[in-house]
């Protein structure tokens, strides 16, 4: 059967005084304007002890009853419905009336106000306005005819240079006529005055060589034009100056010259300075020293103007010439006499001298040493060149040179313990081949000998001893071993170090070391059969300074390719093969025990209306649903009156929400 759902009514009152949240109710009160008759309430907002704050009207009959006439038609006490063309019929604001294509006003005598906001216009894009009043006050708007008339009948006055006049424009034309020279025209309401065109030519009159004339009206007009020529040049001591472009200038440039310039006259005077010993001007010349002519002057023979030496010709300067003598020459005069004669030479002055003939040879000016003065050395060296007419004839070490007269005697020194020199040397002990000297054999034990050891690190032994214990050594290298201080290094092209005991088998024998053992490379690869570890713990990957540091760490078994590898991610061992076992345990408690207690407590969750209970001893697990109540979702069974209920699904009959 249908289900009949009632929402809470009232025919007495209006607003209900209690509504719920989301509830609807409705009065079918008769609206008298003030009861809230004749409206659908629905309640909103917060709901207190079963009442919402809000009582929205979402509709009624009071809003519908306003929708009752036909469209387009204005209809007193009810909503504007405009047709199908957007149009209502008549619209009535305040005391105006908008009725078909008439705006009107309602109240006697009201004025139609037009009044745009701000500064904006009304505008009749370009139509007549028509049936206007004359105006009478001064803000009126005119008519043609009021402009028509007004303009008929006005007139003013207009005044000259020689007199006044009144001009009515309704019967009269006024003409505005250009006087002398002047001409008036009017094109478009629109009046020109334009000065007379005379017969001269528009341009520029006048140049370097020509001024412009001109003749001018009473009217003050140009009538005339013209040019005159002018003189353009200026003939100076027969050369041609022009007066357009150039200037004549008078200056006085030369060393003693003057220059003086009259302006009363317009004349220019020049006048010439008087010769100085340090200034150029006008001078005579003495007759005993030079000779004139026709302006020409020339020195007289009588005065010395050059000297002619050995290296040729020389003319004196200033005036005056100097002979002086050089190094072993003296210049001398008497009256006009000059006397040059050659100095004594000595052995601080250059100068004439005669040649001892037992050391000097003179032919015809040329001097050499005689043949019997030594000139040069020859050692075993080379030749040797004198200089500053002496040699040292030395002893070196070893040898020692000596003169007596003219002899000179070169004798070794004997030998000793602190100087080379000569010796001899004893049979016994050396042998001597061709000036060759070598010990002989046995000659010489180690009691002659200033060391008579060897001493290797800090252990000495004697020449020819043996060390059987040897200390004090810092480092030693062996082929490519090198054993320094605690350290035991191979050569850089060398890759293993090897020990190896019981040589020659390289599998027997036992490296055994005292102490700890740290590996601090790459890789630690240990190829033995068997392997026994005395720690109990085995410690992997102990410079990881965190989880993350040490993923991936943990045994791997070559040919099965098994692993098990600590995963930092979860924090956990990840084996790669199955693992089998008695009995597995989780914190210490049995597996199988841990899966019951996770799946009844952690994996099975009661949710709304269900509870869930484990029964550990018995292995058992029970789901129960609970009853429902207001708090709590459950089950239930269901009345009758209200519901029907066929397989599961049910439905309300009857779900009143009464009145108030």
């Amino acid at each position: 059967m249908a289900s009949l759902l009632r929402i809470k009514r009232s025919g007495s009152a209006g607003d209900p005084s209690t509504l719920g949240q989301g509830e609807l109710a409705y009065s079918y009160l008769a609206d008298n304007g003030s009861n809230g008759g004749d409206r659908l309430y629905i309640g909103t907002g917060t709901e207190v002890a079963g009442n919402a704050v809000n009582h929205e009207v979402v509709g009624g009959k009071y809003f519908t009853s306003k929708l009752d006439h036909a469209l387009g038609t204005l209809t007193p006490n009810s909503a504007i419905l405009v047709d199908a063309n957007s149009k209502i019929d008549v619209l009535n604001v305040d005391n105006v009336t908008i009725n078909g294509n008439t705006i009107s006003t309602t109240n006697a005598n009201g004025t139609l106000i037009l009044d745009p906001l701000g500064s904006g216009a009304i505008a009749v894009s370009g139509a007549k306005i028509t049936g206007m009043a004359t105006p009478t006050a001064d803000s009126d708007a005119a008519t043609k005819a009021y402009v028509d008339t007004m303009a008929g009948s006005t007139s003013f006055t207009i005044a000259g240079d020689g007199g006044t006049d009144t001009f009515n424009a309704a019967s009269g034309t006024l003409n505005i006529i250009g006087g002398t020279a002047l001409t008036s025209a009017v094109t478009n309401d629109q009046v020109s005055i334009a000065l007379d065109n005379t017969a001269v030519t528009a341009g520029s009159y006048g140049s370097q060589v020509a001024i412009p004339t001109f003749t001018v009206d009473a009217q003050g007009r140009v009538t005339a034009a013209g040019t005159a020529s002018i003189t353009t040049s200026l003939t100076v001591n027969g050369d041609a100056i022009s007066l357009a472009d150039s200037a004549l200038a008078f200056t006085a440039s030369g060393t003693g010259l003057s220059r003086s310039y009259t302006s009363t006259t317009n004349t220019v005077d020049y006048a010439l300075a008087a010769a100085t010993t340090t200034a150029l001007g006008a001078a005579s010349f003495n007759t005993t020293d030079f000779n004139v002519s026709s302006g020409a002057v020339n020195l007289k023979e009588t005065v010395l103007m050059q000297i002619t030496t050995d290296t040729g010709a020389m003319s004196p300067d200033t005036h005056a010439a100097s002979i002086l003598g050089g190094e072993g020459m003296n210049v001398t005069h008497a009256g006009s006499t000059i006397t040059v004669a050659g100095e004594a030479a000595t052995t601080s002055n250059l100068g004439v001298a005669s040649f001892a003939t037992a050391d000097f040879g003179v032919s015809s000016g040329a001097v050499s040493l005689s043949d019997t003065v030594l000139k040069g050395i020859t050692t075993d060296t080379g030749a040797l060149t004198i200089a500053s007419h002496g040699v040292s004839i030395l002893g070196a070490e070893g040898i020692n040179v000596t003169h007596s007269g003219t002899t000179i005697s070169v004798a070794g020194e004997e030998a000793t313990a602190s100087n080379l020199g000569v010796a001899s040397f004893n049979s016994t002990d050396f042998d001597i081949a061709s000036g060759a000297v070598s010990i002989k054999d046995g000659s010489i034990t180690n009691t002659y000998l200033t060391n008579d050891g060897i001493t290797i690190g800090s252990t000495d032994t004697s020449l020819g001893g043996t060390i059987t214990d040897l200390v004090g050594l810092t480092g030693v290298t062996v082929d490519k071993i090198r054993i320094d201080a605690n350290k035991i290094t191979t050569a850089t092209d060398t890759n293993d170090l090897i020990l190896d005991p019981k040589g020659g088998d390289s599998a027997g024998g036992r490296v055994i070391i005292w102490g700890d053992l740290l590996v601090q490379g790459t890789n630690t690869i240990v190829n033995s059969t068997t392997m026994s570890i005395n720690d109990k713990n085995l410690v992997l990957a102990d410079s990881a300074a965190d989880a993350s540091a040490a993923n991936g760490a943990g045994l791997t078994i070559n040919g099965a390719a098994a692993t098990m590898l600590y995963a930092s991610t979860g924090d956990k061992f990840v084996f790669n093969k199955n693992v089998d076992a008695p009995e597995y345990y989780r914190n210490g408690t049995v597996l199988r025990e841990y899966i019951e207690d996770h799946l009844a407590g952690t994996f099975f969750q009661a949710g709304e209306g269900m509870d869930i209970t484990h029964n550990d001893a018995g292995n058992t697990m029970t789901f129960a649903a609970e009853v429902s109540t207001i708090s709590n979702l459950g089950v239930a069974s269901f009345d009758s009156d209200v519901f029907t209920v066929s397989s599961g699904a049910v439905t309300v009959t009857t779900l009143d929400g009464g009145t108030y």
